[in-house]
């Protein structure tokens, strides 16, 4: 079966072991892999994964050039293998320059964690960010969900894409980590959300896991690893053990994705 992995951070071989070892801090979760493109490959050629889905961080607005810069040079160097989403910050002084240049590289959307870029979803910022993206039809993958912060509250998603219904939006970690059982009934039923499945079946039991995406629908989810920070053949076994149909699996593992990548940029 096609797998593709729609949430992997990658970094230039000099800091990635300090900038996954910072992810772990964060979320008090050991790595299990050192955050190079080396390594993803590595893992997940043993996992079975085709393609992926390669982004990183724009922790301050001033990273967001050199980040994109990596992250389009990554696709360049694996263009069989990547498909690249660049980073901005809503505090970017030339923000729909710098998206329109994601655009003129090659990148195909926007990676957004509002835990460590420390703004609220629902901010003023954000709905100018957000509406700049959908005018160039750069969809959204968003960290969701921290019962510790306010900046990525589902429902703090759930306003601003009612003040911007045109961006298409993947809330990961089924839209809301730490606070599943609560993200569906704010994001669930519409028609520019999608949700992937990294980082949440560690802690979900399958029968919970698999409600939740049912409350999505089996053909709006994406399979994940979140590498660096889990096993990549590890998590593919946890979706093979849920009690999901063959079909939803193959929806799961690669044919939404595609999907969504083909109307986003019709």
């Amino acid at each position: 079966m096609t797998i593709i992995d729609t949430h992997a951070h990658i970094y230039p071989d000099k800091i990635a072991v300090k900038a996954a070892q910072s992810i772990g801090d964060f979320y008090e979760i050991p790595m299990h892999l050192n955050g190079t493109v080396s390594s993803l490959l590595m893992a997940g050629e043993e996992a079975g994964i085709s393609k992926y889905l390669v982004h990183s961080v724009a922790v301050t607005w001033e990273r967001a050039h050199s980040i994109n810069d990596f992250i389009a040079a990554s696709v360049q160097e694996h263009p069989d293998k990547f498909i690249g989403f660049g980073s901005i910050h809503p505090e970017h002084p030339e923000l729909e320059k710098e998206l329109d240049r994601m655009l003129a590289m090659g990148l195909k959307g926007v990676k957004l964690h509002p835990d460590f870029q420390h703004f609220m979803l629902d901010d003023d910022r954000a709905i100018y960010m957000f509406q700049a993206m959908a005018e160039r039809k750069l969809p959204l993958l968003v960290h969701t969900g921290d019962k510790r912060y306010p900046y990525s509250d589902p429902e703090r998603m759930a306003r601003a894409l009612d003040q911007v219904p045109r961006l298409k939006a993947i809330c990961a970690h089924l839209g809301g980590w730490s606070v599943w059982s609560d993200a569906w009934k704010l994001l669930a039923g519409r028609d520019n959300v999608y949700v992937d499945c990294c980082s949440s079946l560690y802690a979900l039991e399958p029968e919970e896991a698999v409600k939740i995406i049912h409350r999505y629908g089996a053909d709006r989810v994406f399979f994940g690893t979140d590498y660096p920070m889990w096993s990549p053949k590890e998590e593919v076994e946890r979706v093979m053990k849920l009690p999901l149909t063959d079909d939803e699996r193959e929806l799961i593992f690669h044919r939404n994705f595609e999907r969504f990548m083909e109307e986003a940029q019709a």
